[in-house]
């Protein structure tokens, strides 16, 4: 039986001012050692930490902002430093927060580092800001956009007392930055009066931590990819309904209302400046700030930014050819190698692509990648003895499979599915080379720039005795003939698990991993999800998961036994976020998931499209579906512009954006022409390629 190296199910409590929040983890922390019973039983997902049960948020632990009681800041427009040349800014976002506890500081880093876009932060709890804080010595402006992680910058000070982190000045330095430099200000979290400033908002008097945000008249102009007839769940989140008021040199747009109508984000122009205030709070792990991220980055930078966010659907199918365990969903035990996915259950996969592109326009470029090994395909009589299923000459699904050749991307997943922790190079090799020869017989379009390893051994998490319970030894641990196997047999690429500290980058959400021990070789991690790897039908899911996380399962987690769509609701929910993310990583399932359990319909064709109603109900960003070959390349130069420590300015009056890169490599501009370009929801993005120190110059229209 193989290992399962599932994603957890666990969740942790976040708090944010006062209110606790689930967010669903993926792996456990460095520092946290996984639960696993003493003794696996067989039916039992290995290598998952036990999860605990969250703490629910209720009434009692929702908190509002505090009242800055006597605070009053008079607007004074001073004069410019003689040498202002207020029409260039950096490339960069300010985001000023309060206090070590502030709790709005994720969700402004999270929305930032998924596009990739450069920021400072300055805590005004601890620091003044000053004009030489926004404004360099050349009188160019530091920065293109100013997040303000609460609009009043509120804290606690040392006689416990709320207070801002700006005083009258701090805040008149920041007034007179924005609209001398026409740099606009977010608010994440606000409340609906007039301190520190007025956005012409009033506190409707009906705060609670639910509410539903519609589409304001004027909310498409900056929400540009929700759906028109959105109903935004703002969920375990304290929100301020406000009212429309009349100020003086005040114009307000309102941009989201609840369903009374009352205003929950509006945009406001004041002397000079331009504002966007949402009036609830923000989690970087909620639903309601992975969906409006995209949007909020776009208005804070006017559409030009260094990075480059987008979204994709990537699901990777292991074990094509294999034959792999089947749980029994009556006596809840593992029957050995006992289902391998019949010839009409791959030729009913074309079908349900199609299926998910007719209905889901988002998801038009969606398909499979499938990983196969090729011991168990009917290319060689002489092999059949390797492979555990009986096989002849006639196999069917080896016929089928070559019908499909272009149909699904291809990707070797070794001969068969081999343990490659302590091969040795000779072994490795002939694991690796064995199954290229195989594809290649059968003539199937594959990406020849990556190798999956069985259980994606060979990486440094590996059990010493063989299968069963892993431990992270680290890369440093990794089989170095394997590595050397992979680059020998043409591998750039290999697949790491998200679930495995080691095997992605914590620093980093949209980056991989460039292998410590070979420098050819790059991980790009995936997600695992809990649509187990031995079910083929929903009822033998449902009885799976509940036996490992129902109430009397190995781990238990929920108060009762979850229903096969109750399951796809949770695991939709999961696969969702990390679409939103902007992450490439792609998730993976096994090839019992793509039995035709009942016409058009198999495990994985329901998690698709289970997460896809949901997506289409919110966005219409476009979901992109890369090769693999393609995608390695694509996480690689995305991972490099991350690491490079590239700047740019803005020269907004001859449009120009000047972008240099600190240790080289790839470098992209949303929203300039030049280089490589590409589109992404009708935005420009401009890729290109610089040498250490080297800088280029890229037209802003």
């Amino acid at each position: 039986m193989k290992n399962l190296g599932f994603r957890t199910a666990a969740q942790a409590t976040l708090t944010l001012g006062g209110l606790l929040l689930l967010a669903a983890c993926n792996a456990p922390s460095s520092s946290q050692t996984p639960s696993v019973p003493s003794t696996p039983t067989a039916t039992a997902p290995r290598n998952l930490p036990a999860p605990s049960r969250p703490a629910l948020p209720d009434g009692t632990t929702l908190h509002p902002l505090p009242t800055l009681a006597g605070m009053r800041i008079e607007p004074s427009i001073q004069p410019l430093a003689v040498n202002a040349n207020t029409a260039v800014v950096a490339l960069k976002v300010l985001i000023l927060s309060a206090g070590s506890g502030d709790f709005g500081i994720a969700s402004a880093k999270s929305m930032l580092d998924q596009a990739g876009v450069p920021y400072d932060v300055i805590d005004t709890a601890s620091t003044a800001l000053t004009s030489d804080s926004l404004v360099a010595p050349d009188g160019t402006g530091r920065y293109q956009g100013v997040i303000l992680t609460s609009g009043s910058l509120s804290y606690v000070n040392t006689s416990g007392a709320y207070v801002s982190g700006l005083d009258s000045a701090g805040w008149n330095t920041l007034w007179n930055y924005e609209a001398a430099y026409k740099v606009r200000q977010l608010s994440l979290y606000t409340y609906p009066g007039s301190v520190p400033e007025d956005y012409g908002l009033r506190d409707a008097g009906a705060a609670s931590g639910t509410a539903d945000a519609r589409l304001a008249a004027g909310g498409s102009s900056v929400f540009t990819d929700l759906k028109t007839t959105i109903s935004l769940p703002i969920r375990y989140a304290y929100n301020y309904p406000a009212t429309l008021t009349p100020v003086a040199g005040v114009t307000t747009t309102p941009l989201l209302t609840d369903a009374s109508g009352r205003v929950l984000a509006a945009t406001s122009t004041t002397a000079g400046r331009e504002r966007l205030a949402l009036t609830f709070a923000q989690n970087p792990y909620l639903l309601h700030t992975e969906l409006l991220g995209y949007s909020l980055v776009n208005w804070l930078t006017k559409g030009v930014y260094l990075g480059d966010y987008r979204r994709f659907n990537q699901l990777d199918i292991d074990d094509w050819f294999l034959p792999d365990d089947q749980f029994n969903a009556v006596t809840k035990t593992l029957m050995p190698d006992a289902f391998r996915i019949s010839a009409s259950d791959a030729l009913a996969l074309p079908a349900q692509q199609n299926a998910l592109h007719a209905q889901y326009p988002a998801a038009n470029a969606f398909r499979f990648s499938m990983m196969f090994n090729g011991v168990c395909a009917a290319t060689d009589a002489t092999t059949f003895d390797q492979c555990s299923y009986p096989l002849t000459l006639s196999d069917p699904l080896t016929a089928a499979t070559r019908t499909l050749s272009n149909t699904f991307d291809w990707v070797s997943h070794t001969y068969d599915h081999a343990y490659m922790d302590f091969l040795n190079l000779t072994d490795a090799s002939g694991e690796l080379s064995k199954n290229l020869t195989v594809g290649t017989q059968l003539g199937l379009n594959m990406s020849k720039k990556v190798i999956l390893s069985g259980d994606m051994s060979g990486l440094g998490y590996y059990n010493p005795a063989g299968d069963g319970l892993k431990t992270d030894y680290g890369l440093g641990a990794s089989n170095p003939n394997f590595l050397q196997a992979a680059v020998n047999n043409g591998a750039q690429f290999i697949p790491s698990n998200h679930s495995v500290v080691s095997q992605y980058d914590s620093t980093c959400s949209i980056c991989g991993v460039t292998h410590p021990l070979n420098s050819g070789i790059f991980l790009v991690p995936r997600w695992p999800t809990n649509i187990f790897y031995d079910v083929t039908t929903p009822d033998e899911s449902a009885a799976a998961y509940n036996s490992v996380y129902g109430p009397t399962g190995t781990f238990p987690f929920w108060d009762h036994n979850l229903s096969f769509s109750e399951i796809l609701d949770k695991e939709s929910d999961i696969g969702l976020s990390h679409w939103l993310s902007g992450t490439a990583f792609p998730h993976y399932m096994h090839q019992p998931n793509l039995r035709q359990y009942a016409p058009g319909h198999s495990l994985a064709y329901d998690w698709e499209a289970a997460t896809l109603k949901k997506y289409a109900s919110y966005s219409t960003l476009p979901l992109n579906t890369l090769r693999w070959d393609d995608l390695g390349a694509y996480v690689k130069d995305h991972t490099s512009y991350m690491k490079s420590g590239t700047t740019g300015s803005w020269n907004r009056l001859l449009h120009i954006a000047t972008i240099k890169s600190g240790s080289g490599g790839a470098a992209y501009l949303t929203g300039g022409i030049g280089g490589t370009l590409s589109l992404y929801a009708g935005k420009t993005i401009s890729r290109v390629q610089l040498g250490a120190g080297q800088t280029t110059f890229i037209f802003v229209p």
